[in-house]
C-alpha cells in the first residue's frame, strides 16, 4: 500500500474491537453477524432504487435517488469495516468512511426535505382507485351520449334524405334549379352523415383498448393507396413507398392514421401536375420518426398551431372537401400511442407530417423522449 495510504490501516496502540470484547464469542459473533446483514440490506436498497429510477423516468427525483443511494452505500461500507475491525484495527480507515458518509447525509437530507412537497401530492392506491372508478363512469356515461346522439342525428337525416330522393322522382320534368337545389341538400346530407361518422370515430380512440402488434406499415400503406386509386382511376400519381416499415401498435388505430393522412395526401394533389406521394422513415429506433410528403395545396406556416384542433379547415370547401376532424383522429392515434405529430408546409409546393411511433414494445423511457429530439431527427 502507498506510504500516503498508510495511515488508514495504521494499527498504532489500539485495539481491535474483538479485544475490546474481551473475545467472548457470542457478543464477537453477534457484533460481526448484525454488521455484515445490515451491510448487505444497505446494498440491495440502491439496486431497488436504480430499478425504480430507470423503470419511472417521469418522477423528478432524480438527484435525490442518487444522493440516497450513495449515502446507503457509504452506511454498508461503514458497517463492513466495522465488522472487520472485530479483528483488525483500520480505525483511521473507519473515519474516513464515516466522514463520507455524514458529508454525503447532508444533501440527502436537504434533497428529501426539498421533495417533500412532490413526494405528499402523489396519489395513493386508494385515490387511483377513485380516480380510475370515476373515469370509468364518464366513459360510460360518454358512450351512452354518443350512441343516442348518433342515432337522434341520423334519424332526420335519413328522413331528409328520402324526402329529397322521392321528390327528385315526382319531378321527372325539373328544371335546372330544381336539380341544383336537390343536390345541394343531398349533398349536405351526405357531408353531415360522413360528419357525425368521424365525430364517433374521433370520440372512440380515447376509449379504444390498444392491441399492440408488430404491424407491416409499407403494405398497410400500399394497400390504402390501391383502394384511393381504385376509386379515382383516372389520376396519375407517383407513389414511393419506402420498404420495410413497421410500427408496434394497435393495427386498427394505425389504419386509420396512415388512411387519414394519406387519404389527405391524395385529396390535396388533385389539383397538381405531375402529383406525388411519399411515405417513408426519417429517423430509425425504438420511437422511430416517419413521414407522409406530397407536393399538392400545402398550406401557410403560419396556422400549423392551429392544424391539428377538431373542425379546422385549412383550406375552403369550395377547394377541398371534408370533415375538419382528419388530422385530430391522427393527432389522437398518434398519442394514444406515445408518439407526436408536427408538419412542414408551403402553399401550392406541398406538405410533409412527420409523426413518431414506437417500433417495439413502449417503456417510460420512450414516453418521456424530448420533442426537440424527434424533430431534430427529420429530413431537410
Amino acid at each position: 500500500m502507498p506510504d500516503e495510504l498508510h495511515f488508514l490501516t495504521a494499527a498504532d496502540s489500539f485495539v481491535s474491537y474483538g479485544e475490546a470484547f474481551l473475545w467472548n464469542p457470542k457478543l464477537v459473533w453477534m457484533h460481526a453477524i448484525s454488521d455484515l446483514v445490515v451491510a448487505l440490506a444497505y446494498f440491495t436498497i440502491p439496486l431497488v432504487l436504480f430499478r425504480v429510477a430507470s423503470r419511472r423516468r417521469d418522477l423528478a427525483f432524480g438527484w435525490l435517488v442518487a444522493c440516497f443511494c450513495l449515502f446507503i452505500i457509504a452506511s454498508g461500507i461503514t458497517h463492513v469495516v466495522r465488522a472487520l475491525n472485530i479483528w483488525q484495527t483500520m480505525f483511521w480507515l473507519e473515519a474516513w468512511i464515516k466522514l463520507m458518509t455524514a458529508v454525503l447525509s447532508i444533501p440527502t437530507a436537504v434533497l428529501l426535505w426539498r421533495s417533500l412537497p412532490d413526494l405528499l401530492t402523489l396519489p395513493s392506491r386508494r385515490e387511483l382507485r377513485t380516480a380510475n372508478e370515476s373515469l370509468a363512469r364518464a366513459n360510460s356515461e360518454l358512450e351512452a351520449f354518443t350512441a343516442s346522439a348518433s342515432h337522434d342525428l341520423r334519424s332526420p337525416l335519413t328522413t331528409i334524405a328520402g324526402q329529397a330522393g322521392l321528390l327528385e322522382l315526382s319531378l321527372p320534368y325539373a328544371n335546372e334549379e330544381q336539380r341544383r337545389r336537390l343536390n345541394r341538400i343531398q349533398n349536405s346530407v351526405k357531408q353531415m352523415s360522413e360528419l357525425i361518422d368521424a365525430l364517433l370515430v374521433l370520440s372512440r380512440i380515447s376509449r379504444h383498448t390498444l392491441r399492440r402488434e408488430i404491424i407491416d406499415a409499407s403494405a398497410m400503406a400500399e394497400a390504402i393507396l390501391s383502394e384511393l386509386r381504385q376509386s379515382d382511376p383516372s389520376r396519375d400519381v407517383e407513389i414511393s413507398i419506402q420498404p420495410g416499415l413497421s410500427v408496434h401498435g394497435d393495427q386498427r388505430l394505425i389504419h386509420d392514421l396512415l388512411r387519414n393522412l394519406l387519404a389527405n395526401a391524395w385529396k390535396f394533389t388533385s389539383k397538381t401536375s405531375g402529383a406525388r406521394i411519399e411515405i417513408g422513415q426519417a429517423a430509425p429506433g425504438n420511437m422511430a420518426t416517419f413521414y407522409i410528403r406530397d407536393n399538392g395545396a400545402g398550406f401557410d406556416m403560419a396556422q400549423a398551431k392551429k392544424l391539428f384542433r377538431p373542425f379546422v379547415r385549412l383550406h375552403s370547401a369550395a377547394e377541398f372537401d371534408g370533415s375538419g376532424l382528419g388530422l385530430a383522429t391522427v393527432s389522437r392515434i398518434i398519442d394514444r400511442h406515445g408518439g407526436r405529430i408536427w408538419a412542414e408546409a408551403k402553399p401550392k409546393e406541398g406538405a410533409a407530417f412527420y409523426f413518431t411511433l414506437p417500433t417495439m414494445p413502449l417503456t417510460g423511457e420512450f414516453l418521456v423522449t424530448k420533442p426537440s429530439q424527434a424533430r431534430d431527427a427529420s429530413p431537410v
